[in-house]
């Protein structure tokens, strides 16, 4: 049985990560929170954009910052999302993040 939607969504992004150190994604909201699941699926397409050996899973605004100024300047994907509410939010607004991987999906397919 196919996937759509948002299962779809989440089941390419736990492909292109799966092989990434220090990213789990088990939902699609607090999985996010680090930055490095962002950074993994640009690094999968277009390694030469981001240096992942240089990442830090702990660098939560670094990350995320890295992310979406590379998906902006790079990708043309606005950034929907905001480097320090990734610092300051425990619970990540779970349509905002599926809002934002869905450009990501689009701009690799």
């Amino acid at each position: 049985m196919a996937l759509h939607g948002t299962k779809a969504l989440e089941a390419w992004c736990k492909s292109i990560t799966a092989t990434y150190p220090e990213v789990n994604i088990l939902n699609m909201s607090t999985s996010w929170r680090n930055g490095l699941g962002f950074c993994a699926i640009i690094h999968h397409h277009c390694p030469h954009l981001i240096d992942w050996d240089t990442l830090d899973g702990d660098d939560v605004y670094k990350n995320n910052k890295l992310a979406f100024d590379v998906a902006e300047q790079h990708l043309g994907i606005p950034s929907l999302l905001d480097p320090q509410d990734m610092v300051e939010c425990e619970l990540l607004d779970r349509l905002s993040i599926l809002t934002y991987l869905s450009q990501y999906y689009q701009a690799f397919h």
